[in-house]
């Protein structure tokens, strides 16, 4: 028995649709197929380099030259990474991954491993925006060793998302540092210049903290974000550049993270932070 007119028609779409959807899951499980097969020549590439550890300084450094080289035209080259999980990278922490809740923004970062007791990180901006994906490798200025990004916060101001980024440094084996620095996104284009925090007699795009890897207790993380208080938490550092228990505090107040004051007495955890 052959089915009415308009039930034919349901039938034919709904079959349509099915189609669609089987050739775009077939489409993303190759292209997630061929950017693994990628990752893994990159994290085989990054394993050679890490062979050539206290025993030459030339091979490492042509390494990762040829790492970096190759990890920037692969992402500038699929756009598709952005959304790849990019799980052996994570695994093997050959480079953090770090990516915004929306989506629309990621760091990438890893050690080059051509410096000494001081680290070296470059890093990849990548970012969406009308309907196309964009890349960006920041300049890094002779003698910087650049940062490593360790969590990702995303803002919302005026329906506008903002990103504060928590990057970190190396200095020597007794001396760190920690940011916090501001992204969004303006047309096709990335600004990383945009003045979010206000002090009482300047707006900064970073803050910045050095201090002494001996004088954190616990592990603890440094500069955090709590989202229901819309406040950032920016630890005090002494003279002796030692991590006290105080705290900067900078609350989202209009437009700006705003200088409140100091606060004492707050413990942090990975997942919250919590009053003594």
């Amino acid at each position: 028995m052959s089915l009415p007119g308009n039930s034919q028609d349901y039938f034919k779409i709904f079959f349509f649709i099915l189609m669609l959807t089987f050739l775009a899951n077939q489409n993303a499980f190759s292209q997630n197929k061929s950017l693994a097969t990628e990752e893994d020549k990159l994290a085989k590439l990054y394993s050679k380099m890490l062979s050539f550890t206290h025993v030459s300084y030339d091979s490492i450094e042509g390494y990762s030259n040829k790492f970096e080289k190759e990890f920037t035209r692969f992402i500038q080259n699929n756009p598709g990474t952005l959304k790849y999980p990019f799980e052996k990278f994570s695994d093997s922490s050959i480079c953090a991954v770090e990516t915004s809740s929306d989506g629309n923004f990621r760091i990438y970062t890893w050690d080059t491993w051509v410096g000494g007791t001081q680290h070296f990180y470059k890093a990849i901006y990548q970012w969406k925006a009308n309907g196309k994906v964009f890349t960006k490798v920041p300049a890094i200025e002779d003698g910087d060793g650049g940062e490593d990004c360790s969590a990702m916060y995303t803002v919302t101001i005026n329906n506008k998302p903002y990103y504060l980024a928590v990057m970190n440094s190396i200095g020597s084996t007794m001396y760190g540092g920690q940011s916090v620095s501001a992204f969004t996104i303006d047309g096709n284009k990335l600004n990383d210049t945009v003045k979010l925090f206000k002090t009482r007699t300047a707006k900064l795009n970073r803050i910045h903290i050095g201090f002494e890897f001996a004088s954190i207790e616990d592990q603890r993380e440094l500069i955090v974000y709590d989202s229901k208080l819309k406040i950032v938490y920016i630890p005090l550092v002494d003279e002796h550049q030692k991590v006290t228990k105080k705290n900067l505090l900078y609350q989202l107040k209009g437009h700006y993270f705003i200088y409140i004051g100091v606060e004492t007495g707050w413990r942090r955890t990975s997942n919250a932070i919590d009053m003594k």
